[in-house]
């Protein structure tokens, strides 16, 4: 990550702020991705983001940020920049306006592959009751974490509490569309880890019945694979249960190779490629 002070002259101008810290970060991946409703294609992802931070005399933290996405699939290119977001930090927590996460996804469990295959979709898909927030609502006190999000627009809204202690974690979301009658999703996780084997198991209740969904995943470091993952899902929509196994292994300096293969409602998926962080 690189990092440099900005003074900005309205920063500079402004009595009760002090300098901005400004950093970049980012992320890459190159590989292949498999599906037999499909054909094999060659994908590329970059992501870049930046982040100016800061604080105020009187103690209030600060930031913003911003990111830049870019991809190509077989020569078909897109990328876009995203709305970015800013919050402020005090004792009444972490206040974010903008691209805010949606408070119901603080349940889940992890997908397989470098770019992911889908696996964790069919578990997750439908937990957040069609949600986009642009409000969100963050508070910690020991071991409890609370969020709050909702959407300034159309007044859907989600809530969640997580618990750990140690390795064990447990968390519960709450998502409600803003119309009278629209849908909602209780959901509900818990992980651990022990000895370098994690378990996380998840479930979904939704008030279309078709939507209940659940989750679970086990990984656990193999020599020369790096850490090798399982995970299986299945909702009351589709025809056949989802499962894939894939590993992540570092190769030092900010790259990791990683892979992944199963199946989705009965279509084989798979992908492997190469992913760095910088």
């Amino acid at each position: 990550m690189k990092k440099f002070l900005l003074a900005s002259t309205a920063l500079v101008a402004t009595t009760g702020f002090a300098a901005a810290e400004m950093s970049w970060s980012g992320s890459s991946n190159m590989g292949m991705e498999y599906s037999d409703n499909g054909t094999t294609t060659l994908h590329m992802e970059i992501d870049l983001g930046m982040s100016a931070t800061g604080e105020t005399d009187g103690g209030l933290a600060w930031s913003v940020e911003m990111g830049l996405d870019s991809n190509v699939t077989d020569s078909a290119e897109a990328g876009a920049a995203d709305v970015g977001s800013v919050s402020i930090t005090g004792d009444f927590g972490t206040l974010r306006m903008g691209a805010a996460s949606n408070a119901a996804t603080t349940v889940g469990i992890p997908d397989v592959g470098y770019d992911g295959i889908g696996i964790d979709d069919v578990a997750e898909g439908n937990m957040a009751a069609g949600t986009e927030d642009d409000l969100q609502w963050d508070y910690s006190a020991d071991s409890i974490a609370l969020r709050v999000s909702t959407d300034s627009l159309t007044d859907d809204m989600a809530a969640s509490a997580t618990w750990t202690s140690g390795s064990l974690s447990i968390a519960v979301s709450h998502a409600a569309a803003g119309e009278t009658g629209g849908a909602d999703a209780t959901n509900g996780s818990i992980s651990t880890d022990v000895g370098g084997f994690s378990v996380t198991i998840m479930a979904s209740q939704h008030s279309t019945a078709a939507n209940d969904a659940w989750g679970m995943s086990a990984s656990m470091p193999v020599d020369g694979l790096g850490t090798v993952t399982v995970v299986t899902a299945s909702n009351d929509t589709d025809a056949k249960s989802s499962y894939g196994i894939g590993f992540s292994k570092s190769l030092g300096g900010g790259a990791t190779l990683a892979g992944g293969y199963g199946s989705d409602n009965g279509n084989d998926v798979g992908d492997l490629g190469v992913s760095f962080s910088f």
